[in-house]
């Protein structure tokens, strides 16, 4: 029987590129407020992972607030993607601070973060990649004790029953929930935070 923190794999989607300029648009502020979302959760210099930033809704003002000490990786699929969001990250000065890779469906290629993140977003992406569950471990595996987790789901490409199994993955991971400062209760958002105590071991 396959474990209740698993998702079975499943073929991938990726966002179009010409989707990434409509998820781009300001007007999105009025359903998802970086400034409420994400810039609670961070402060500058900063080690940030991003996966699956698009054209950069959350990844240009987390970049700005991080401040020049700050650093911001972001991991995409999509070359033409993260070309695109270069572009975007260039002209406003902010390339200092971000990393663009390219990774591949099979592997992420996180193995020299581990350990190193005091954040790690995943908004909107994790239901897309071929083993969730085995997404939210690599990610986990990424943060520093006490570091935390985004997880945000959109509820029309998300069901209810998907997004529990992300949950239970993420408590499977080693990771512990913790209220979201600004916007706890939103529907298929959870923060998560790995354990600050002393001997934590390595996330699993």
């Amino acid at each position: 029987m396959q474990p209740s923190n698993e998702i079975e794999r499943k073929p991938v989607h990726t966002c179009p590129v010409w989707i990434g300029h409509l998820l781009a648009s300001s007007l999105r502020r009025v359903f998802e407020n970086p400034a409420t979302m994400v810039l609670p959760l961070l402060k500058p210099k900063d080690r940030v992972l991003e996966l699956g930033p698009a054209l950069g809704f959350f990844t240009l003002p987390v970049a700005e607030a991080l401040g020049p000490d700050g650093r911001l990786v972001c991991v995409d699929v999509q070359e033409g993607m993260l070309r695109r969001l270069h572009r975007r990250l260039e002209k406003r000065g902010l390339t200092g601070r971000t990393e663009l890779r390219q990774c591949t469906h099979e592997d992420l290629g996180l193995a020299d973060l581990e350990g190193t993140c005091d954040l790690v977003l995943a908004l909107h992406v994790i239901h897309e990649t071929v083993s969730p569950a085995e997404t939210i471990k690599a990610l986990a595996r990424c943060l520093k004790p006490g570091g935390r987790l985004l997880l945000v789901e959109p509820p029309g490409h998300c069901s209810p029953a998907v997004f529990q199994s992300e949950v239970e993955a993420a408590g499977a991971a080693g990771l512990e929930r913790t209220p979201h400062p600004r916007v706890e209760g939103r529907k298929n958002l959870a923060l998560w935070q790995r354990p600050a105590y002393a001997g934590c071991g390595r996330v699993a």
